[in-house]
């Protein structure tokens, strides 16, 4: 399927970031609605028009919840981190499990970090520390990953192949399904102490929570996608920077 490919009048794309994961969160009220209260439920066309408007709102919202506190990819912060040996590159949760695995034996450790030999930056003929700081004019030890994420992608945003940029709406789509399960798990608690007792919202609660565990189920095929988008595109860096030392 094209990048541009229409799916109910919406792109791919559309569809991946935005429009399941809107859907996946109002998936435990509709089915609720559907099975406790199926007259507040518009008929005919106009419901599926209604609910796919909604959802799009919904993953627009999630979308740029996930651009302000999740936009760079983990193994791109990896990679910097790796570079500066600075901590703070990486998330919150990230210092806090290493802090936490110092407590414990190694067999009950938190977090594997990824293994040196096996990261695609030391194993191509690059010092892409050096490199990205000399094109795209940034500093690895002062500079945020944010701000050398988003420049490497405004540098390489006209030589983005259809794989590249396809295994990047994958990747957005992980991220936003997360926090879309992740809000509707937390809304869903609030609503039930506030309605403790009511079939309802025990069912919304229900369907919250066996949503969390599929997602939770298929966590590292999500992250793998993740590190998928970020492996191509060092490689599609590589061979730009290739291409334009042949010429």
């Amino acid at each position: 399927m094209s990048q541009t490919g229409p799916f109910f009048g919406f792109s791919l794309r559309d569809t991946l970031t935005r429009l399941i994961p809107g859907l996946l969160f109002l998936s435990p009220l509709i089915i609720s609605l559907t099975v406790f209260m199926p007259s507040l439920l518009p008929e005919g066309s106009l419901r599926y028009i209604i609910l796919g408007l909604f959802a799009y709102l919904i993953g627009e919202f999630i979308d740029q919840l996930r651009l302000g506190l999740f936009r760079v990819p983990q193994s791109f912060r990896y990679f910097v981190y790796k570079e500066t040996q600075q901590l703070e590159k990486m998330p919150i949760w990230f210092i806090y499990a290493i802090n936490v695995q110092e407590y414990f034996p190694n067999r009950l450790n938190f977090y594997e970090e990824f293994d040196e030999d096996k990261l695609l930056t030391n194993n191509l003929e690059l010092d892409f520390r050096e490199d990205l700081e000399t094109e795209l004019g940034v500093d690895f030890d002062n500079d945020r990953p944010k701000k050398i994420y988003d420049l490497l992608l405004i540098y390489m945003d006209g030589h983005f192949t259809p794989r590249l940029r396809r295994l990047q709406s994958v990747s957005i789509f992980s991220t936003n399904l997360r926090i879309s399960v992740a809000g509707i798990l937390l809304i869903s608690v609030l609503y039930m102490i506030g309605n403790w007792g009511s079939p309802f919202f025990s069912f919304v609660l229900g369907f919250s929570a066996v949503l969390a565990v599929v997602v939770i189920m298929f966590w590292s095929v999500l992250t793998m996608t993740q590190q998928q988008y970020s492996e191509l595109l060092f490689k599609e860096y590589y061979m730009k920077r290739f291409q334009d030392q042949e010429s």
